[in-house]
């Protein structure tokens, strides 16, 4: 099984995790503001930073699932 995430996918939910960090962090607006001036910025879509993020999310994820795969066929009938 092969699951791969779009840049957009993965902008959105960069998106949401930054907004989560910036309004739960305790940070000040100071601070705030330069995170979320920094993925407006430096992760746009089509940039190196979020080409990068995209196949680094993608590579993990398949590894993941790659993983849990291998555990699966491994595991002992009797340890359900």
């Amino acid at each position: 099984m092969e699951v791969r995430f779009t840049d957009d996918e993965i902008a959105e939910a960069l998106t949401i995790i930054v907004n989560r960090i910036a309004d739960e962090a305790g940070l000040s607006d100071k601070d705030r503001a330069m995170l979320k001036r920094w993925r407006s910025s430096n992760m746009k879509l089509g940039s190196d930073d979020m080409d990068d993020l995209v196949e680094k999310v993608n590579d993990d994820f398949a590894r993941g699932i790659a993983r849990r795969q291998r555990s699966q066929i491994r595991k002992p009938d009797w340890r359900d």
